[in-house]
């Protein structure tokens, strides 16, 4: 079985994936990195400018598609545009349960700035952008995922980790 960790940019998808694979024994790998991978793609921004974003989930797909052939279960953090490639989407349905890691809006704005300006985000407006963003992709999210986790602010990465694993087996014992 694969578990997807869908979100936002900056919910915690890569810093939760690994340490949930981690302690399931699991393999886990990031979308990103499954991109740089790629022979063509030596920065996903830059790629990302250059090609546009068709170019870009095209990738995408291709390189989780390769690695969902490759390993036949595991934990995978995807990029946060993955709401935008509905064909990715379809293609994680199908292949395993999608946890949405929700978190934030203002929070993720703030922590996304914090990096420089996105390609995504249109500098004359990027809080107005970026609540467009994350009012379409949150519908996304939330229309494909098995399961959302609320995780608003939080302290501790030890007991964040723990509760998501607890919410995670209790989902898949049936909520038990």
């Amino acid at each position: 079985m694969h578990l997807f960790f869908v979100g936002m940019k900056h919910c915690g998808k890569s810093t939760f994936a690994p340490l949930i694979a981690e302690d399931a024994g699991m393999t886990c790998a990031d979308s990103d990195d499954l991109l740089l991978m790629m022979p063509d793609i030596t920065s996903i921004r830059s790629f990302y400018r250059t090609h546009g974003q068709e170019a870009f989930m095209m990738r995408e797909l291709e390189a989780v598609e390769k690695y969902l052939e490759e390993h036949p279960d595991g934990v995978l953090s995807l990029g946060g545009g993955a709401a935008d490639n509905i064909p990715l989407m379809n293609l994680l349905k199908k292949k395993g349960k999608i946890v949405y890691l929700k978190r934030n809006e203002k929070l993720l704005l703030e922590k996304i700035m914090k990096n420089g300006l996105p390609p995504f985000l249109d500098p004359a407006d990027p809080q107005g952008s970026f609540h467009v963003i994350y009012e379409r992709r949150s519908r996304v999210y939330e229309e494909y995922a098995d399961m959302i986790i609320d995780l608003e602010v939080y302290e501790d990465i030890g007991r964040t980790k723990e509760r998501i694993e607890r919410e995670i087996k209790e989902f898949l014992n049936g909520g038990k």
